[in-house]
């Protein structure tokens, strides 16, 4: 399997290049992202080595592949603002820059981790993140529908 995929490396980035650059995505930010990812990953695992913490195959690929789930995120606001022709950018950015952030924080408190060898109480910014996009869109979302239909309502 992996012989496949390395060989069809550069077919795989023109295309994932091709959607951000659809999307009008800053490609730079997105690979900077995906580094952070990367990077948190690995001091992630240097961490549960430091502190004698069980470690599994298992558990570092369900959470790297929930790190790469994280990128559909802003990925799923641009194809909403394509979709609605609704000019999301600030928005699908924005997210992004927070999402840059909380890997940023999480990286150092990896960091702090393995130098002091005691678990650092981790800043949960993703949930918080995700809620928030979650609770925009909604709000979004209702405002629509009272320009679709006035006597809608919106709960306050």
């Amino acid at each position: 399997m992996m012989p496949k995929i390395s060989e069809y490396s550069n077919e795989l980035k023109l295309f994932l290049y091709g959607i951000f650059m659809y999307l009008e995505m800053d490609v730079e930010i997105v690979k900077i992202l995906f580094y952070l990812m990367v990077m948190d990953t690995f001091l992630g695992i240097i961490k549960t080595i430091v502190l004698n913490n069980p470690f599994s195959f298992k558990k570092l690929a369900l959470g790297f592949v929930s790190k790469l789930a994280v990128l559909l995120i802003p990925t799923a606001l641009a194809l909403m603002s394509k979709g609605l022709n609704y000019n999301f950018k600030w928005f699908v950015t924005i997210v992004m820059d927070l999402l840059i952030v909380s890997d940023g924080i999480s990286i150092i408190s990896n960091i702090i981790a393995i130098k002091s060898k005691k678990e650092v109480e981790n800043f949960d910014a993703m949930t918080l993140i995700l809620k928030s996009i979650r609770d925009r869109l909604i709000q979004l979302f209702k405002k629509f529908l009272v320009t679709i239909d006035p006597k809608y309502h919106m709960e306050k």
